[in-house]
Parts: C-alpha cells; sequence; structure tokens
C-alpha cells in the first residue's frame, strides 16, 4: 500500500511554462507534493534487499521493466532517488562516465530516475534527456530504491489513460492528447516532477506532471525544450480529442485524483493503440 509521508516534489515558482513547454502557455508555479513512494520497498541501493542483483546487468524478474505480453508484477518496480549533489551517469558497468545530473532538477524537484535492471553495486536507469529511452548506469551507493506500486497506460487512440496497479486497471480516464502534427509521443516515461500552477482555472488545470520524455516534433517551445507532461485543462472540451502540442490533458478532477495516488518515478507507458 502507497501511504501518506514528505513531498517527493519541491518546486521553484516560475518555471511552469519551461519545465512543460510541450504544452499551452502558462504561470510558474508553487510547490507541489506528490504521494509518498510506498516505503515498503525503499533502501538504499547498495543493499540486496529489493533483488537478487543479476550478474549480467539485465532486468531481473520482478525488478526491471516487464513489457507487454511478459509478467505484469514485473513493471513496474522501483525508482531511484539520488543522495549526491551531482549524480555521475555511466555507459555501462565500470565504463566511463557520460554525464552528470544536478539534484535538485533546475524545476527544483529532486532527482528521480527509473530502473531498468540491477549489476551488483549498479542500476541501470532511464535519464530525463533527449532523445527519448536514453538510458545510462548510476552506482548503487549513489541513489535511494523506493518501490513503485502503479504505473499509467495512456492509450492515444482511444483517448484514455488507465491507472495499472501490478496488472489490474484500477481506474480510467478519459484524456486529450496531441495532434497529427504534434503528436504526443509514444514509448515509455516516468513522472520526474509535480508542478502545481497559480492559477487552478488556468490552462494546466491544478497540477502539472513533467514527463522525462519530449516532443519529437517541437526541439524547443515557449522558452522551453519540448518537455511532455499531463496535466489538467481550463476547457474540459478538449478532453477525447487530440487537441495539444503533446502533452496529456485531463479533467481538473482526475489530475488531482492522481496526485493523491502516484509518486514520482511512476512509470508511464504511451501506446498507440
Amino acid at each position: 500500500m502507497l501511504r501518506t509521508g514528505p513531498a517527493t516534489g519541491f518546486l521553484t515558482a516560475g518555471l511552469l511554462v519551461s519545465a512543460l513547454s510541450g504544452c499551452a502557455v502558462g504561470g510558474g508555479p508553487s510547490a507541489a507534493s506528490p504521494a509518498a513512494t510506498d516505503r515498503t520497498g525503499s533502501d538504499r541501493a547498495g543493499s540486496d534487499r529489493p533483488a537478487t542483483p543479476s550478474p549480467t546487468g539485465r532486468a531481473h524478474p520482478g525488478f526491471g521493466l516487464g513489457t507487454r505480453g511478459q509478467d505484469e508484477k514485473a513493471f513496474p518496480a522501483y525508482s531511484a532517488t539520488s543522495v549526491v549533489r551531482r549524480l555521475p551517469v555511466y555507459t555501462s558497468v565500470g565504463g566511463p562516465v557520460t554525464r552528470t545530473l544536478t539534484d535538485p532538477q533546475p524545476s527544483g524537484a529532486p532527482l528521480v530516475l527509473l530502473v531498468l535492471s540491477r549489476a551488483p553495486g549498479w542500476l541501470q536507469v532511464q535519464l530525463p534527456v533527449r532523445p527519448n529511452g536514453t538510458t545510462g548506469w548510476v552506482l548503487a551507493r549513489d541513489v535511494r530504491l523506493s518501490g513503485l506500486r502503479y504505473r499509467l497506460d495512456v492509450h492515444l487512440a482511444t483517448h484514455r489513460l488507465d491507472v495499472v496497479d501490478r496488472g489490474t486497471v484500477l481506474r480510467h480516464f478519459p484524456i486529450g492528447v496531441g495532434t497529427r502534427d504534434t503528436p504526443t509521443p509514444g514509448g515509455t516515461f516516468y513522472l520526474k516532477e509535480l508542478l502545481q500552477p497559480p492559477d487552478p482555472s488556468g490552462p494546466y488545470g491544478p497540477f502539472a506532471y513533467g514527463l522525462s520524455g519530449y516532443s519529437t516534433r517541437l526541439t524547443s517551445f515557449a522558452g522551453g525544450d519540448g518537455v511532455i507532461g499531463i496535466h489538467g485543462t481550463d476547457d474540459p472540451t478538449a478532453v477525447g480529442r487530440d487537441v495539444s502540442h503533446g502533452c496529456i490533458r485531463l479533467r481538473n478532477v482526475d489530475i488531482t485524483a492522481l496526485t493523491r495516488l502516484l509518486p514520482l518515478g511512476t512509470p508511464v507507458r504511451i501506446l498507440a493503440d
């Protein structure tokens, strides 16, 4: 069970446009507190509690991400939150550093990554950078693992978002998605930050999640770099249609319900069907 606890996202004002630049223009956010991560599975990644390490570094059953047709209980599993201010990312286990990520993120949110697989002393993670789906390896001692219970499945063709609990759909919501010219990108992403716009009746509604993915058509938008988001709307008639620059729009009551349930790091699968 998820339980309430300390906020997992802390955001500074004036960053909503740049953080969710694949969406309509809006005002700056204030601090927002998503649901706490399931601490029943939390631990420093150096421990062997979450799963037995895979010596090859490949996804370990019940730990890494499953795919459609595989055991649904393997998806999702864990997120990794940085415990260092500058997190080195390596090309491979024992390989060279390819980039360094800063904690907190530019928005002020903690640096949270989605875990894909594990090797002794290492974690393979998805990175919130271009191109979409970029991965890397981090040292286990540099992060803290947190168990994840839920995932989101976004069905573009049917304009539906499902909340999935270990293979069982708990709830589904109607959504608006990207247009043909600025489509919502497909793939597996995760919730990297939660923002709270100053005007809950504005174009983003009361809350906006920033995803780890980016628009595949827009390299920049409204002063930002095209991050895709999940947010509310000031136009309920936009829900159920192809209307956005790539973001996913929900009714305000629905995005509010999600913020009470989902922690940062929650996986999001965006599907064409």
